[in-house]
């Protein structure tokens, strides 16, 4: 029997994850119409975008229908949305996936880089500015989170480039879920009031995802 699978790609996985918020992003578009018509058109095209990128996924035989899948077309759909939500309203994340896919797919097509640890350094990024965001806040529990938080991406830090040998904690899915975990329900939500805030906790979970199918 022909073998009809196709491999799962670290890039491919987060445009699938990005056509998922694109769509999302588009519903919303359609919902602020009554604001400005002109959001209709913001969410017809997100609705193209998030179509094309299902098709040049594969995922579905679409007959004569092929659109090739190239990192570069995803980077201009991944710049493309960002300057909606910067211009309009909406989400930076689906564009931020986007371009994410892009750039690991090209870093991968020139050095055999592990996708899921370029994730999780991005998701630390992310994070640690979460974390600072946190500490401008004022609120002694929001405080308290970021402090919590950037302790454990420290120690994420650590495992990962293995500076130091902790012994009792190692560079495994189940520590990277954890710190996901925390940042993702203690230290996102809270973060606010800067561009470009409440990712870090998704990303990082995004990259546990990648450790468990080895990417």
């Amino acid at each position: 029997m022909a073998e009809t699978e196709s491999k799962i790609t670290a890039p491919k996985l987060l445009a699938f994850i990005g056509m998922l918020y694109t769509l999302a992003l588009g519903i919303t578009y359609f919902y602020a119409a009554g604001s400005d018509p002109l959001y209709i058109l913001w969410g017809i095209i997100c609705l193209l975008i998030a179509f094309l990128i299902f098709v040049s996924l594969e995922l579905i035989d679409f007959g004569p229908l092929k659109i090739p899948y190239y990192w570069w077309i995803m980077l201009i759909f991944g710049i493309l949305l960002i300057l909606f939500a910067y211009l309009f309203i909406g989400n930076y994340f689906p564009g931020i996936l986007l371009v994410l896919a892009a750039l690991i797919d090209l870093i991968m097509q020139k050095k055999p880089y592990k996708a899921s640890k370029i994730m999780i350094l991005v998701g630390i990024g992310f994070s640690i500015y979460e974390c600072f965001v946190l500490f401008l806040s004022g609120s002694i529990i929001a405080i308290v989170n970021g402090v919590f938080g950037l302790i454990l991406l420290i120690i994420l830090i650590i495992v990962l480039f293995n500076l130091v040998d902790l012994k009792v904690i190692d560079y495994s899915w189940w520590f990277v879920l954890l710190v996901g975990f925390v940042i993702y329900t203690w230290v996102s939500p809270l973060a606010f009031g800067f561009p470009v805030l409440g990712y870090g906790g998704t990303l990082l979970l995004i990259g546990f995802l990648m450790m468990l199918l080895a990417l």
